[in-house]
């Protein structure tokens, strides 16, 4: 299976109709034993819990299964979108502090 632009395409939209999801940072496709395989980053809200996270990646997971029927493998990883035009990012925007 090769994955298309019209792919690509339904995959970010179905990352972005959930609410918590902010942008798609990265987005790369490829086929594993002839299935279609996404990997991504997506910028979450640095204030939800590990708990809520989990929920969000599964139902992310969920909508893409939906869209593109033919994706058979979906990893999803949380990360801080840092704009490469900013100014140096500060050290609480891509830092999690500690609760001790």
């Amino acid at each position: 299976m090769t994955a298309s632009s019209e792919h690509r395409a339904h995959i970010e939209e179905a990352l972005l109709d959930g609410a918590r999801i902010s942008r798609v940072i990265s987005l790369d496709l490829g086929e594993v034993d002839g299935e279609l395989m996404v990997a991504a980053k997506v910028d979450l809200d640095p204030d939800l819990t590990m708990r809520e996270v989990s929920f969000v990646l599964h139902q992310a997971k969920r909508r893409v299964q939906a869209a593109v029927a033919e994706v058979a493998v979906i990893y999803l990883e949380p990360d801080v979108y840092l704009d490469p035009n900013a100014a140096t990012p500060s050290t609480s925007s891509i830092v999690t502090l500690s609760y001790d």
